[in-house]
């Protein structure tokens, strides 16, 4: 085998490669799998489209053809969202906190000072442990409504609020990853409030889990405020499983918010969800002791 045939057998095969996995992230509403591939889409969609120019100048036109159609299929499925753009809800905004505290997190004290300052009514929190509540009690404290349901060991997932919360509303089934209850908005409206914290991806159960959740947010009778901690990126099919059973939409573009993501492997996985109509701003905070950041939504409810 001559070096120019071994080098046209790398590029066709990286094609291939890429283009399976371009065609397979698209299958997350029906194969766990799928979306643990969706994760990768920008990245494997960018590959593509120098991969083309190459597969054009070795005149293989076909094969440059369907990459660079695989390319911006691919890009173009998830490019909107990281252009989205927000209206500020003016004055009467409704602030939400949501944030993944890391469960043996330090320092911690800071964190539960910018959650109070920010002047957030409604906290979404996952990854809630003894450690967090001992070292954030003037937090804890601060909201006069806490719902706090258990998940994983030191990893429980709570909704605090410091507006009127509905007796008997209280969503807490353990182990789900689902914790919520349902408010009265300063403009007199009833809104459900839901903290979720997802499972990894395939192969762990993530997929069965968002199929379980979107089961009980569909039964919500309601308008439903969704934030949490999603573990897959807001195109990944757990994700949108959630969002349609919630009739919502995300709020604010899709924007890095965990230390392992970056330019070329965005990892937005700390998602805001409001219902349609509803407009608003998202401001990403810091990472404070955590490997996520903290994200502060602004909305205005219709």
């Amino acid at each position: 085998m001559t070096g120019r045939t071994f080098i046209r057998i790398v590029i066709f095969g990286s094609a291939i490669v890429l283009g399976s996995l371009v065609s397979l992230g698209f299958t997350g509403r029906f194969l766990a799998l799928g979306d643990s591939v969706a994760i990768v889409k920008p990245l494997t969609g960018a590959l593509l489209i120098p991969l083309a120019m190459v597969l054009w100048f070795m005149r293989a036109r076909g094969a440059a053809l369907a990459s660079i159609v695989l390319a911006f299929v691919a890009l173009g499925s998830v490019a909107p969202g990281f252009f989205a753009s927000t209206s500020d809800c003016g004055g009467d905004c409704l602030k939400l906190y949501q944030k993944n505290l890391m469960s043996k997190a330090w320092p911690r004290y800071a964190l539960a000072d910018d959650i109070i300052a920010s002047g957030a009514q409604i906290v979404t929190l996952q990854e809630v442990s003894d450690h967090n509540r001992k070292f954030m009690a003037n937090m804890f404290g601060h909201f006069p409504v806490a719902v706090i349901c258990k998940f994983r060991p030191a990893r429980d997932v709570a909704v605090l609020t410091s507006l009127p919360a509905i007796k008997g509303t209280e969503i807490c089934e353990p182990k789900t990853g689902l914790a919520g209850v349902q408010i009265r908005a300063p403009n007199g409206q009833l809104v459900w409030v839901l903290s979720i914290h997802l499972e990894w991806p395939f192969p762990y159960s993530q997929f069965r889990q968002s199929q379980n959740i979107a089961k009980r947010i569909a039964a919500l009778d309601g308008p439903v405020l969704i934030a949490g901690d999603f573990n897959m990126v807001p195109w990944g099919q757990s994700v949108q499983r959630i969002r349609r059973a919630a009739g919502n939409r995300y709020l604010g573009a899709f924007r890095n918010t965990h230390d392992l993501g970056g330019l070329f492997l965005p990892l937005p996985i700390d998602t805001v969800m409001v219902p349609e109509g509803a407009a608003g701003t998202v401001e990403l905070r810091g990472y404070m002791g955590s490997d996520h950041r903290g994200v502060l939504a602004r909305i205005a409810l219709r």
